[in-house]
């Protein structure tokens, strides 16, 4: 499989994550993601080790306990960890996220108040609060309909802030220490010119964490519903400008090659657990490796991970690079990275016949997990709608 040249402190970082899934994850994350309580799922012993690698801090600059990660360091450090436990590396990833966001839109006071003791603590995450029970997709492609979007308010009284509402499938709702919520400041205009960034510390009061959902995947990165009850906040706790927090959610969100990553992982362990069973399956006299059919489901599955590996690490590197950035790039790149890795799922499932959808057998976990992943970031419909609006905007200005 092609992968990209690596620095030494990638290689380092790649062996570090390598050994760290090997000896501590892969043991023991089976039984943990197959908990029926999904509370039970959250992987704490496992962040706390992998924090004092340097895991959870590593995006952030050397003076913060972290390497400077780039997108495309970022990338390969998820792959790796995906076919091992895409759950905890989205643990993981959720704290650069955040993190970033927070060192960079945040005021030298607001750094120390809130991101020095994420610094300190192993256990210590963020966590990032944006869909609503009726706003989801039409945040991601905001309307000019002030009606329209996020609906939790934030209405000034004096130099304080008062948030009121409710969000839903927060990924570590309930367990993450601080959150990092939009909030609607200015319902007469339309929601990309009127939200505003908070910080809001999970234990501060009117906060409230009232269900934990239950995940099909990605059952080691639990999410959840959060309720704002009269939550005043100070001043400080504000997050960049007023009205600003799609120009943070462009930091946020631009570049994000995340769920192009876990789709590679996931797809190379789909390919390797269906190789394997394929070389150890005798029929008709003969690993069916060698027959011609399974082969050329094998070869799909191969070309399907090259396809994946190619476009996600050009993207990266030109993100990492500064080349203008356009977001039909990781838009259209999710889109492809989960239908491959759909593909080689089925291919996978093919292979391995019966035993493929067994609990006891190892594809089954990561085909629930494939399937998860699926809305994240937004949809493949939702997308493919984003590029085609921008294409349509295109043909109209050039008339």
């Amino acid at each position: 499989m092609p992968e990209p040249e690596l620095d030494d402190i990638q290689k380092q970082l790649r062996d570090t994550v390598r050994d760290f899934m090997a000896r501590e994850v892969a043991p023991v994350c089976r039984e943990i993601e197959g908990r029926s309580d999904p509370s039970a799922c959250m992987p704490w012993d496992l962040i706390r080790a992998g924090s004092r690698l340097g895991l959870r801090t590593l995006a952030l600059p050397e003076e913060w306990g972290g390497v400077s990660a780039g997108v495309l360091t970022r990338a390969i450090l998820l792959a790796e960890m995906c076919q091992v436990e895409p759950g905890l590396a989205k643990c993981f990833y959720s704290s650069w996220r955040a993190s970033l966001l927070l060192y960079h839109l945040g005021a030298p006071a607001q750094r120390e108040k809130f991101l020095r003791p994420f610094v300190r603590d192993d256990a210590y995450c963020f966590a990032t609060a944006f869909t609503e029970p009726g706003a989801g997709s039409d945040n991601l492609i905001p309307s000019d309909d002030p009606g329209r979007g996020l609906k939790l308010s934030a209405r000034r009284e004096g130099d304080d802030w008062v948030l009121n509402g409710r969000k839903q499938w927060v990924s570590l709702a309930g367990f993450a220490r601080c959150l990092l919520v939009f909030a609607r400041t200015d319902t007469g205009v339309p929601v990309h010119r009127g939200s505003t960034l908070f910080i809001v510390p999970a234990e501060w009061p009117g906060v409230g964490f009232p269900r934990v959902d239950d995940k099909l995947g990605f059952r080691m990165y639990p999410n959840g519903d959060i309720t704002f009850e009269d939550v005043r906040l100070p001043a400080d706790h504000r997050l960049g400008e007023v009205d600003g927090a799609w120009a943070g959610a462009g930091r946020l969100f631009a570049g994000a090659v995340d769920y192009p990553a876990t789709s590679l992982g996931l797809s190379k362990a789909m390919y390797g657990i269906a190789l394997d069973y394929a070389r150890g399956r005798v029929q008709g006299g003969a690993p069916i490796v060698e027959h011609p059919t399974v082969g050329s489901l094998l070869a799909e599955m191969r070309m399907h991970i090259h396809a994946i590996e190619g476009y996600l690490w050009d993207t990266a590197r030109a993100i990492d690079g500064g080349e203008p950035f356009d977001p039909n790039h990781t838009w259209l790149l999710k889109v492809h990275c989960d239908r491959a890795a759909v593909q080689v799922m089925l291919g996978a499932l093919d292979v391995t016949g019966g035993n493929g959808v067994m609990k006891a057998f190892p594809l089954e976990r990561f085909c629930r997990d494939v399937l998860t992943s699926l809305h994240s970031d937004g949809t493949g419909s939702l997308n493919l709608l984003r590029t085609a609006r921008g294409l349509a905007e295109e043909s109209r200005k050039s008339r």
